[in-house]
């Protein structure tokens, strides 16, 4: 059984590229003691993800988790229940039946008029920066953390002046793979209070046009989420909701401030950037590892044979960096074809892909506009990683605005869009 070694938070990809030279799946033990079956190709990746006999629901593992952590205590299956009943960990047929009561919130029209207020967050922050004149800032936390737990929190209906409590909580939440069991469990637990509370306000002081109460009436045939859904699917909103999109805004600053020119390129052509957000989301995207699943039958990977009851994790970000699927997949090239599984395959596929898309456009189309001259503020080599295996993003990343003009009100919002970064690469 292999571990994962000291230096994989800040450079999976070496990580990757040796187990996959070696195989397509792997027996691994996780910096939290747990055990499990790390999926590192393309093709398996892509079947593991749809495969009948690989399941979700964490109430129907039979303690799986526990099991195979080395303590008893994972601190998954420890966790409040009642976050758990959403679609992400849901089976068939229950998933189909979540997906068609909520996927209406994320569709793709909704998504679309969401834009003008995108835009107007974006340059807000951006105007916050400006004014400030720091020759040093930290983008991760002025810019791309508040635009998208904004959205969400507008979204949803929660107080944006909650928004840095929902980031501790999620930290500890996602942060699975370091955080200490009763952490989680007490993240978790506050986030369930939480929307149990403003479930209860719905109810009593009125509906309005957010998430939570399009959720709350929401219907098909008769059939409505029961109260610990609803509470499950805004505890998935609230944490997958902008943990994706920080870290895809921030992976992809990083990725063009490591070339300038590929940076400039983008205010003058602000359509480039949706071929460049799709290999960003490729080469370097903001999750790592997919959330667990376990196998509910014995099954094949590969030629190795996996028992039932294991649990099973694919590597998304060795996924899209195959060999014998991408052709050099270590450069960064926005011309390839979009056929990464960044956001998922199969049933599980991420409902707001859409809305992390068209975050991130807006995020990055805004800011090269405004800030024309923006660079790293410290090496490379200073930066640091999370440590997470879902998450794939940084801890901070230090720019220098550089000399910005007056806010462009009228500056295009991109409605679309082969420098190696060894270092990413690596």
């Amino acid at each position: 059984m292999r571990q994962l070694p000291a230096e994989f938070f800040s450079t999976p990809y070496r990580f990757y590229r040796e187990l996959r030279s070696a195989g397509p799946v792997h027996r691994i033990g996780l910096p939290n003691g747990v055990r499990a079956w790390l999926v590192v190709d393309y093709d398996a990746a892509k079947e593991v993800l749809r495969h009948p006999d690989i399941r979700k629901d964490p109430n129907t593992a039979a303690g799986a988790e526990a099991r195979h952590a080395a303590s008893g205590d994972s601190g998954v299956t420890s966790a409040n229940r009642r976050s758990s009943y959403h679609l992400l960990n849901a089976d068939p047929p229950r998933h189909a039946r979540l997906r068609k009561l909520v996927a209406p919130a994320f569709a793709p029209a909704r998504m679309a008029a969401l834009e003008s207020r995108v835009v107007s967050i974006a340059d807000e922050l951006l105007d916050r920066i400006a004014a400030a004149g720091a020759a040093r800032v930290d983008l991760l936390e002025e810019y791309a953390f508040p635009l998208p737990i904004t959205v969400i929190c507008e979204l949803l209906g929660v107080p944006v002046e909650d928004r840095e409590q929902f980031r501790d909580w999620s930290t500890a939440v996602v942060d699975v793979s370091m955080s200490e069991p009763g952490a989680m469990r007490a993240a978790t637990d506050a986030l369930v209070e939480y929307f149990d509370r403003l479930v209860a306000l719905r109810r009593t002081r009125g509906l309005g046009d957010d998430l939570i109460s399009h959720m709350l009436t929401a219907s098909e045939d008769g059939d409505r989420l029961s109260r610990d859904e609803l509470i499950s699917m805004a505890f998935l909103i609230l944490v997958a909701g902008h943990e994706t999109t920080v870290n895809l805004i921030g992976n992809t600053v990083l990725t063009l401030l490591t070339d300038p020119p590929r940076y400039r390129a983008l205010a003058e052509d602000p359509d480039s950037v949706t071929p460049l957000i799709e290999e960003v989301l490729r080469h370097n995207g903001p999750v790592n590892i997919a959330t667990l699943r376990y196998t509910g039958a014995p099954i094949t990977l590969g030629g190795t044979e996996i028992p039932a009851g294991e649990l099973v994790l694919v590597a998304l970000g060795s996924a899209n960096r195959d060999e014998r699927h991408f052709t050099e997949p270590t450069a960064f090239d926005p011309g390839r074809p979009a056929n990464h599984i960044a956001f998922g395959h199969g049933i599980h596929y991420c409902l707001g892909a859409g809305l992390a898309r068209l975050e991130a456009r807006i995020a990055l189309t805004r800011l090269v506009a405004r800030f024309p001259g923006l660079r790293l503020a410290v090496d490379m080599d200073e930066l640091r990683w999370r440590e997470s295996i879902l998450i794939r993003g940084l801890l901070e990343l230090p720019v220098d605005p550089g000399a910005g003009p007056a806010r462009p009100p009228g500056a295009p919002v991109a409605s679309t869009g082969t420098h190696v970064l060894n270092r990413i690469a690596d």
